[in-house]
């Protein structure tokens, strides 16, 4: 039985859960410990992978992977339902000597690079299936069995550090809706599959009819602009570094263009486990400047009483007048009123009125009659 140091990977991937930079050392750590060349973390169901995580020895042959095609005629996915079962599959679960020694995916793919035997441990995050795919060359070959017991007991170790870096990445999708839901900006989130998985209550309000979320996918009944769309999303899926795509007009009868940004954000896309992989901020051009209530609400994240009431006092009326106009209660207006000096940070409504309306014409100072 070998003496592997199962703990360190164990810890390796708990970290990298916690810290996604952290990945590409976590696998290492499981290459340096098994005696192997390198490692990636692949997920069993497919989807865009350039950004998935591998060790700088491998990184010339997941290129040819991904260039090439080999990632569509991977072999080695034969052994699915193999490693669901045991928790670890090899080569030669899959294949005798002289089959390898023949086998395309062996000789025109993995043989250049110095290549050839592989160790794929059972990884489950959630309900998806991820495979830890540990290759070694052609001189340190393949595992023994003493070994793939190992692998199979390091399977059992590494799926709640997944599902730790899963959920964590779900926090980290439904914080960055709430920050453009704040800011009124419509967005929707994209999976490696480049279907739409979440949407924020702005996106949701402007897809509507022409332009809709049918069965996962963003579906605009313009041909063309679907095109462009769907090609810009592979686009940006394709990508290893985040930024920002050209935006594509989706055509609306009566109305301007519905214009969809594609955007990559390295930071929130680190996180390979993660469902969100991309996002569509979606722009409006027919829609209006938003109004003193939603203005307020965004920057102080003030109530919808509290940004009514603070909208009327900004325009110079006395509490007294705002809660008639409004129809509230005078105690009512009073209690708003202290929340909104706690939320925006000041201490007498002659102050507050003063900001207030810097903020709403935007930083022109008003001159009281």
């Amino acid at each position: 039985m070998p003496n592997w140091n199962l703990e360190a990977v164990e810890q390796g991937f708990a970290e990298a859960a916690l810290d996604p930079t952290l990945w590409v050392k976590a696998l290492d750590t499981a290459t340096a410990i098994t005696g192997s060349q390198g490692a990636v973390l692949i997920p069993t169901a497919g989807g865009s992978l350039p950004t998935l995580p591998f060790t700088e020895r491998i990184a010339g042959s997941f290129e040819a992977y991904m260039r090439d095609g080999w990632h569509l005629r991977d072999e080695r996915f034969r052994g699915i339902g193999m490693m669901m079962q045991r928790g670890v599959v090899d080569d030669l679960d899959l294949f005798d000597f002289d089959a390898i020694a023949k086998h395309p995916y062996y000789q025109e793919f993995l043989a250049p690079h110095g290549l050839r035997w592989f160790g794929g441990v059972r990884v489950s995050c959630g309900d998806e299936l991820w495979c830890l795919s540990i290759q070694r060359t052609i001189d340190q070959g393949p595992f023994s069995a003493a070994e793939k017991e190992q692998l199979a007991q390091l399977s059992k170790r590494l799926s709640a550090s997944a599902a730790i870096a899963r959920a964590l990445g779900a926090s980290a999708a439904a914080g960055a809706l709430d920050a453009f839901e704040i800011s009124g900006t419509a967005v929707v989130l994209i999976n490696r599959f480049g279907k739409v998985f979440q949407a924020n209550q702005s996106a949701e309000r402007l897809l509507v009819g022409e332009i809709e979320i049918k069965r996962g996918r963003l579906v605009v009944q313009d041909a063309q602009a679907q095109v462009a769309l769907n090609a810009a999303i592979v686009d940006l899926l394709g990508r290893r570094t985040g930024g920002l795509s050209a935006p594509v007009a989706l055509s609306r009868r009566g109305r301007r263009p519905l214009l969809a940004y594609p955007a990559k954000l390295t930071g929130a896309t680190a996180n390979a486990l993660a469902d969100c992989q991309a996002m569509i901020v979606l722009i409006d051009p027919d829609a209006g400047p938003k109004p003193p209530e939603a203005t307020l609400r965004s920057v102080f994240r003030l109530s919808e009483a509290e940004a009514r009431l603070g909208a009327q006092l900004a325009l110079g009326e006395s509490l007294e007048t705002a809660s008639e106009g409004l129809g509230i209660a005078k105690e009512t207006s009073r209690s708003q009123l202290k929340s909104i000096f706690v939320k925006t940070g000041v201490r007498r409504q002659a102050e507050l009125v003063a900001m207030l309306a810097r903020l709403l014409n935007g930083g022109r100072e008003e001159r009281m009659p």
